[in-house]
């Protein structure tokens, strides 16, 4: 397994090696993985790192209106199962990039 080279790249790796990084396909695994990665980031001062999965929960709020304590996490779960939202997960980062990239 190639090393990512951003954090676009790591999420590609996850959604296709779910196992690898979570054990199993799991709402719930990847956003454990995804918050720990970010408080590894800020910690060690690599902001630059997670400023894409920043953008990415703030138009995620905006997008369904979320103006709670509620996470992309709490929005999928309510909506899909564990592995249903694992995928819509990946449905929404794939959208949000194809935004950025225009």
């Amino acid at each position: 397994m190639d090393t990512p080279k951003n954090f676009y790249e790591l999420l590609l790796m996850i959604q296709k090696y779910p196992g690898a990084f979570l054990g199993e396909k799991s709402a719930q695994k990847l956003k454990s993985f995804l918050d720990g990665f970010e408080y590894a980031m800020i910690i060690n001062q690599k902001n630059y790192c997670i400023k894409s999965y920043t953008e990415f929960k703030k138009w995620f709020e905006k997008k369904y209106n979320i103006q709670s304590i509620e996470s992309w996490y709490d929005y999928l779960r309510r909506n899909y199962n564990e592995v249903e939202a694992f995928d819509a997960f990946f449905i929404e980062i794939e959208e949000f990039y194809k935004i950025q990239m225009h």
